[in-house]
């Protein structure tokens, strides 16, 4: 063989070898990383609760000392109930990357049940360094509170004691939790209670109107005639009076506009009959030139009053000949069995 082809070969093969080398190291890393992911809650992406009380277990033989927390999302049931599982493992996602943010590389933190967390410290020994850690992250959630889901959390802590091992630690952190839960949580009848109650505040928030200026309330006229016959209905037991006016803008000879001259006029009329009207009166554009009000509590003889006070504020400055007409009915309870159309 030439010294030219034995040099060919030794670098085939250092390439060959190289390769190798770097299979093997991709597929190491790929088993730590499978290794990882078994040791890791698939959710929240914290230790399972198995590996993280092993952890605790060996930092207690070393050490032995440290504070144990326990975390506990609050309600989170109602909240699966409210706004569905998915929404539920959401915040329990959320809780988890916060309390990672507020910890150190040597803590343990793991998934200790369905909506609970464990936080094995073993740097804090003190009581007042505890009591200031759990007091942190309880404050944590309260401040971020403001997002669609409230979201807040239960905080308990206990100090390691001579001769604990993980699962005496852990059972006296159980009861201490239980306890705080029992003493601060209302009982099952009242938390039902509660959660509808949040509810109708709920309701009450979405449908409550923030009213921006006085006058009556401009809606579509699909919207118009629903509100017109629950009136309708109501009348049938409160007996309450309500008009219906039908204003229609026409030219000098009591025509029709022309379109142009007619979409300013129809602006200024609609203008005029939402500021001449009350809050809970309503109106509507019912055609191209004409504006269809229910106004409560009025008989015809008041309607017609109203009419005047909206002719003269939209005649105002104006020449020439009367361009509004009218036409006025009193609404009449609904007859049942009758269809009215």
């Amino acid at each position: 063989m030439q010294k030219n082809e034995c040099h060919d070969t030794v670098q085939v093969c250092q390439r060959g070898k190289t390769e190798l080398n770097g299979i093997k190291k991709r597929n190491r890393a790929s088993e730590r990383g499978r290794s990882k992911d078994k040791n890791l809650d698939r959710l929240t992406g914290t230790l399972k609760r198995n590996v993280a009380e092993a952890g605790i277990a060996s930092r207690l033989r070393e050490k032995h000392s440290g504070t144990l927390f326990l975390c506990d999302v609050d309600d989170l049931s109602q909240i699966n109930k409210q706004y569905g599982h998915l929404a539920g493992d959401q915040c329990l996602k959320q809780v988890a990357q916060i309390l990672s943010y507020m910890i150190q590389p040597d803590d343990i933190f793991g998934r200790h049940g369905g909506d609970e967390f464990m936080i094995f410290m073993p740097d804090c020994v003190e009581l007042q360094q505890a009591e200031e850690i759990c007091r942190r992250m309880e404050n944590r959630f309260r401040a971020g509170r403001k997002g669609r889901i409230p979201l807040s959390v239960t905080v308990i802590w206990v100090l390691c004691r001579p001769g604990d091992t993980c699962r005496r630690l852990l059972k006296r952190a159980e009861e201490k939790l239980e306890g705080q839960k029992a003493l601060y949580s209302p009982s099952r009848a009242q938390k039902g209670k509660d959660h509808y109650k949040k509810d109708v505040q709920q309701v009450q928030k979405e449908l409550m109107e923030e009213i921006q200026k006085p006058g009556a309330y401009c809606q579509d006229y699909e919207t118009f005639k629903s509100i017109y016959r629950f009136l309708e209905r109501g009348i049938i037991r409160s007996g309450q009076k309500a008009c219906v006016i039908l204003i229609t803008v026409v030219d000098e000879q009591g025509g029709s506009l022309l379109p142009g001259e007619k979409d300013v006029l129809m602006e200024q009329l609609g203008e005029e009959i939402g500021s001449a009207l009350r809050i809970g009166d309503v109106y509507t554009r019912y055609s191209s030139s004409q504006y269809l009000s229910l106004v409560i509590d009025t008989t015809e003889g008041q309607a017609d009053r109203i009419v005047d006070r909206i002719r003269n504020q939209f005649l105002a400055g104006k020449e020439g000949n009367d361009i509004l007409i009218h036409h006025c009915y009193e609404l009449q309870p609904a007859r049942v069995g009758i269809r009215t159309g």
